[in-house]
């Protein structure tokens, strides 16, 4: 829901980065690769329980993130290449933390485990639809190599989730539970969303 609007607004008002890394020669796909070894790496510092550094660590991955879109537009268009990358490892990241905070929070070990069963999911229906819209020429809009839909439940608001949990965690299982929940509306919307569009 909020993934849409940070992108817009980074490329408004933050882009200076990306024009400084696109003059240095660097590419779309090392700043993806990057990022997604910066999330593995806050995840397995939460998973040792250095949650502030983890959580630190996991905000520079997920704005390093936001500027490889922006980096693929410098250089004259996004790959395909570069979209299936930047889903691939972007799950990586994300699955890669709620597992470390299921080992670093063994008490709600199971809603991590339904949160994990949420993401798998969520990027089904995201996937099939993406794919299954394209083949009945049907566009779901944005400018991304892979069509999204808006949703309750994005990368913005993991982030979110991940650090309300990481700054509060005696509030953690009243958070899991609300996100699990959003989880689940954004599969049915997504479901609905595919029975009014497919024929």
């Amino acid at each position: 829901m909020i993934d849409e609007p940070f992108r817009q607004w980074l490329a408004r008002r933050w882009s200076a980065p990306a024009v400084a890394l696109h003059r240095a020669g660097i590419t779309a796909n090392q700043v993806t690769v990057v990022a997604a070894m910066l999330g593995v790496t806050a995840a397995a510092l939460i998973a040792v329980r250095l949650t502030w550094f983890g959580i630190s660590l996991w905000l520079v991955s997920r704005l390093l993130d936001g500027y490889d879109g922006m980096l693929a537009r410098l250089s004259g268009g996004a790959s395909l290449f570069g979209g299936y990358l930047d889903i691939t490892l972007d799950m990586l990241a994300y699955t890669t933390m709620a597992i470390a905070f299921a080992i670093a929070m063994p008490a709600d070990a199971v809603l991590w485990m339904l949160v994990l069963l949420g993401y798998v999911l969520a990027i089904t229906t995201t996937l099939a639809l993406s794919s299954l819209a394209e083949k009945a020429d049907r566009q779901l809009g944005g400018e991304r190599s892979i069509q999204f839909t808006r949703a309750l439940a994005e990368g913005g608001e993991t982030t979110v989730v991940y650090v309300v949990i990481a700054l509060a965690p005696s509030v953690s299982r009243y958070v899991l539970v609300v996100w699990i929940a959003l989880l689940a509306i954004t599969v049915i919307q997504r479901t609905a969303l595919a029975r009014r569009l497919l024929p």
